[in-house]
């Protein structure tokens, strides 16, 4: 009872106030020299992507921070914002500073989920502790997990919230609604050179990463908005640790599970928010709860739609009433019926019957539309920022087909 009042504390530690709601979103890059090699991650005689990165932190954007991934992808975090519309002007500011760095250089994002020519083994890893005991724990602990750090980028959207009863419904809504993004945010039309035909592949990949921290919610018997939170402090508690902070917040090795370490070191009088934290942070999940909601299905959108997740994930969780009236459509599925939906993610087929016998574009149209109401009910001029991606993707499919 203490631990979970604890995460509690820590979950709740930014909740704002109603009508004050922020969106940030996280976009990941994957960097290709002109003549179409991967940029490395680090190199003496020639540019990477961590020379890259100090041009970038130098070039005073103001609008966000650059980082990099395990596999020397580049990834750029948003200010939070309330208007979407000024989202999109900061990925504007920054995309421009960006593209200016990268054409000097004759370098050029390839603006895919999935690397589309390198594999994992041709790919250094990042020198950084927590990423090194992570590449070691994916050796054993599924079958792409190594993929996923090297091969993948992606778009993650993040949300506040004013109470932990907004965020259970935030969060059960957007794992049960997460093969809908995972769909129409498709876009990885190639791995190692070859064709991906109808395979939504980063969604595989992660799929097939580590079954104790990834995948659906659902999964791991999180199953309705009541009681979320303390059924995921449940779910956490067993998963096995990657990494631990010693005292002086210092990454190192552990055999511990997250559960049996953040219970020990409150046994000793030495729990600290900061452990809490790294403990929600080695949790994988589609949408994963931390002192915000992040919503963690898009693949790296085409270049100039990167606002596309965040204004599709913006229309469904942030207005109560869309809410409730989502909720309302999901009480009426079975358990059965969320994992017919769910295996609907995999396959990039609009044609594949979901639940209650409608095809999954039916679902996908009623979703999409349901979306563009709470970005209209918002009043803010964003509709546009979505509706132009779900028109095309509708009309043509996800991109990852539309580019074989």
């Amino acid at each position: 009872m203490i631990l979970s009042k604890k995460f509690r504390d820590v979950i709740l530690s930014k909740v704002v106030k109603p009508g004050e709601h922020s969106v940030g979103i996280e976009v990941e890059s994957i960097i290709f020299t002109n003549n179409g090699k991967r940029l490395p991650v680090y190199s003496k005689k020639e540019l990477s992507s961590a020379k890259i990165l100090q041009i970038l932190k130098e070039s005073n954007c103001n609008s966000g921070e650059f980082s990099l991934e395990p596999g020397g992808q580049i990834e750029w975090s948003s200010n939070p914002y309330r208007n979407l519309n000024d989202l999109e002007n900061a990925i504007k500011i920054q995309n421009k500073t960006f593209y200016k760095i990268l054409n000097k250089n004759n370098l050029k994002i390839i603006p895919y989920g999935v690397d589309p020519f390198y594999r994992p083994e041709d790919l250094d890893l990042i020198k950084q502790k927590k990423y090194q005991l992570m590449d070691k724990h994916m050796e054993r602990s599924g079958t792409m997990g190594k993929w996923m750090m090297r091969c993948t980028s992606s778009i993650q959207v993040n949300f506040d919230f004013t109470s932990i009863e907004e965020m259970e419904e935030m969060v059960f809504i957007a794992d049960a609604l997460h093969p809908v993004a995972s769909f129409i945010f498709s876009n990885s039309p190639l791995k190692n050179g070859e064709k991906t035909g109808n395979k939504n592949i980063r969604h595989i990949i992660w799929e097939n990463t580590d079954n104790s921290r990834c995948n659906n919610l659902i999964d791991h018997d999180i199953s309705s908005p009541i009681g979320l939170t303390d059924n995921y402090i449940r779910f956490l508690d067993k998963v096995p640790g990657i990494f631990q902070l010693d005292r002086e917040k210092k990454i190192e090795d552990t055999t511990k599970t997250l559960g049996e370490r953040v219970s020990n070191l409150l046994k000793n009088g030495e729990l600290k928010d900061h452990d809490i934290e790294a403990a929600l942070h080695q949790i994988f999940t589609n949408v994963r709860i931390k002192n915000l909601v992040e919503v963690r299905g898009s693949d790296r959108t085409p270049i100039d739609f990167e606002i596309a997740p965040a204004a599709f994930w913006t229309g469904i969780l942030l207005d109560q009433k869309i809410r409730r009236r989502i909720i309302k459509i999901l009480k009426n599925w079975t358990l059965e019926d969320r994992k017919v939906f769910n295996k609907c993610a995999k396959i990039l087929d609009f044609n594949q019957l979901g639940p209650h016998s409608k095809s999954f574009r039916k679902w996908i149209s009623i979703i999409g539309k349901i979306s563009m109401e709470g970005l209209e009910k918002r009043g803010l001029n964003e509709v546009h920022l979505f509706k132009n991606f779900f028109d095309i993707v509708m009309e043509k499919g996800p991109f990852g087909l539309q580019n074989q």
